[in-house]
């Protein structure tokens, strides 16, 4: 070797089951952010096509759109630098990982919240006597949806504080410990 590289006591550090749970953040952001990336760049196209009439009449603003799209890739992006971080056993991705497992914990309970409201109020909709055959069967399945939606962010929800929990514990923090050189 033309220039060997100093390194450290090799470290043997133990299976942690938390890291299965920041490799799946971090997929399902890669995915949040592949595709809201996808969907800015649809929306940038549809900005010249609707006109200030038509969004004063009502149409939906495709910058509103935009920008949500853009935001959410930017926070996506922001999540997967810290999963990688944390799988890096870099000591800030530990402490950011942890910020983020509570941030997403508040936003799968606020989401299921909403999502169960909805869920329940098409249950009324599709008791009531008299709709078309076909609309009955499209709001049947738009509520099934709902409720697996519903039920994956339920059990998110423990998954995240466990995640947060465990990555604030001592024997976490010691495995993040700095090796000497």
């Amino acid at each position: 070797m033309l220039f060997p590289a100093a390194k450290g006591a090799k470290r043997h550090r133990p299976f942690a089951a938390w890291r299965i749970v920041v490799w799946l953040v971090m997929l399902l952001a890669a995915a949040g952010f592949v595709i809201n990336t996808y969907a800015s760049v649809v929306l940038a196209g549809a900005l010249g096509s609707v006109s200030d009439e038509a969004i004063a009449q009502g149409a939906s603003d495709p910058r509103i759109g935009m920008a949500w799209s853009l935001a959410y890739s930017l926070a996506a992006f922001v999540v997967i630098a810290v999963a990688l971080g944390t799988l890096r056993w870099r000591e800030w991705g530990r402490r950011a990982m942890r910020a983020v497992a509570l941030l997403l914990l508040v936003w799968s309970a606020y989401t299921a919240w909403g999502a169960f409201d909805q869920w329940q109020q098409l249950g009324v909709v599709l008791g009531q006597p008299g709709l078309p055959p076909d609309m009955l069967a499209f709001g049947q399945k738009h509520r099934t949806i709902l409720l697996v939606g519903l039920l994956l962010k339920a059990v998110s929800v423990p998954i995240l504080g466990w995640l947060a929990w465990v990555l604030g514990s001592v024997g976490a923090r010691q495995q993040f410990a700095q090796p000497t050189l």
